[in-house]
């Protein structure tokens, strides 16, 4: 027998009362969704880093693409 989550224990007794449907809470999409969400703010800050600071164009291929 698993172990249930505390998470997992609370939704099955939720959906056990009567006239309740299963909550559309999916912890795996909900941990993807802020995972994504982390990276794409970690991304912008290194850009707007990139664009503010030419020190930062570290590589050949960032001072080829960012210079003018």
């Amino acid at each position: 027998m698993a172990l249930l989550s505390p998470y997992d224990d609370l939704t099955g007794r939720y959906t056990a009362l009567p006239f309740t449907t299963e909550p559309a809470l999916n912890r795996s999409d909900y941990v993807t969704e802020r995972a994504l969400d982390g990276l794409f703010t970690v991304l912008g800050e290194e850009e707007r880093k990139i664009r503010s600071h030419p020190a930062a164009r570290t590589t050949e291929l960032l001072q080829r693409v960012f210079s003018s």
